[in-house]
């Protein structure tokens, strides 16, 4: 055992790696590693106590995390030095660090100058942000265009920024578009290997944005998954789907491309509600009728009147379907404005049926069976 303790011992005293002519030996590394781990702990233990304090002061939820972002990084940089001081890791090492040269064929990268090119795309995307901010409350909604338009413009632009913000950075770090191309190679085999999905996904989102089969703020109903909701957000990899509860659902482009999607306001936002009801054989089937039509022209969201510019928009009907086991079958027929409304005008329509069929005294049977016995 002991043997095995002064073999871990020697390891950590070995040499890692050598800056600026000093060396630095593994136990070094990890005493910088540890104590960065336990400021991160602290850092994570001291956000909690805050949120629950910036809670209880109603600070806005922007401001909170900007301000627990902020204390982040400043434990982190205290954490950092402290760290070095404890391991005895001197500045002038950190610097030969990150002037180490790696050598990648005939080019030379150094930690600097990715850390250069890292802080570059950074700063063009978070700029690329503001910019489509920007010309979407001072130009985009100026000239009314719509929003799926203002979508794919914002989105070109924003490939756009970003793809040049790369070009700088690869100049800056010393890469050529030739370096560019043979790194693209090696992603082409990468994406024949194991990447067919996410390839796919890219294209079946081009797909979606040029020939808008949906576009942003349409209500979609994606039947093999049971997705229903209206799409606020078309990327290049995902498309993103807000349900009725609020909840965001990422679907990814190639399903809605590949599967069955049903879009109720492609061309309209309007939606035919049908509301089946039965009702006893001793009913008088015209008055049945005439308390439907009173619920659905009593009801202020549905449309009362036939529309000229839409043949299939029609006023309310009732239709009688069926002789049933045990009811006489009927369904109501109504158009809506909004398709997003259906289950909570449907749900309207059914109280108000109820309490139709109450005051007409007109009875809503339940299946019934009679047994009859036999003695042998």
């Amino acid at each position: 055992m002991s043997e095995l303790i002064q073999r871990l011992l020697d390891f950590l005293d070995g040499t890692a790696l050598t800056l600026n002519g000093q060396e630095v030996n593994f136990l070094e590394i990890l005493t910088l590693i540890g104590t960065l781990a336990v400021f991160v702990a602290f850092a994570g233990f001291l956000r909690r106590r805050l949120s629950r304090l910036f809670s209880k002061l109603r600070m806005p939820d922007s401001t909170q995390n900007r301000l627990l972002a902020l204390l982040f990084l400043i434990i982190m940089v205290v954490g950092f030095v402290v760290g070095l001081e404890i391991a005895n890791i001197s500045v002038g090492q950190l610097e030969a660090l990150f002037t180490y040269e790696i050598l990648i064929g005939e080019k030379s990268l150094t930690l600097a100058k990715l850390f250069y090119g890292f802080i570059i795309v950074v700063g063009v995307f978070i700029l690329s942000k503001y910019a489509q901010w920007v010309i979407r409350e001072q130009i985009l909604y100026a000239f009314h265009i719509a929003e799926h338009t203002q979508f794919v413009l914002l989105r070109f632009f924003h490939i756009g920024v970003v793809t040049l913000g790369v070009l700088i950075s690869l100049n800056t770090i010393g890469l050529g578009l030739t370096n560019l191309i043979v790194i693209l190679g090696g992603l082409s085999i990468g994406i024949g290997f194991g990447l067919q999905n996410i390839a796919s996904n890219l294209v079946s989102g081009i797909i979606l944005i040029f020939e808008r089969p949906i576009k942003i703020g349409d209500l979609v109903e994606i039947t093999d998954t049971n997705i229903f909701g209206r799409v606020s957000a078309i990327n290049l990899r995902s498309t993103i789907i807000v349900a009725l509860d609020e909840k965001e659902i990422i679907v990814p482009n190639s399903q809605l491309i590949t599967e069955s999607v049903h879009n109720l306001t492609h061309y309209n936002s309007r939606f035919r509600v049908r509301v089946p009801v039965g009702v006893a054989y001793s009913s008088d089937v015209a008055l049945v009728k005439k308390a439907l039509l009173e619920v659905a022209h009593a009801h202020p969201r549905v449309l009362k009147a036939p529309m000229p510019s839409q043949k299939n928009v029609t006023a309310p009907f009732v239709r009688f379907i069926s002789f049933g086991e045990s009811s006489l079958d009927f369904e109501l027929f109504a158009w809506i404005p909004d398709s997003f409304e259906r289950f909570d005008i449907a749900s309207d329509l059914h109280f108000m049926i109820w309490d139709k069929f109450q005051e007409y005294g007109i009875t809503v049977p339940f299946p019934q069976r009679d047994v009859h016995f036999y003695s042998e």
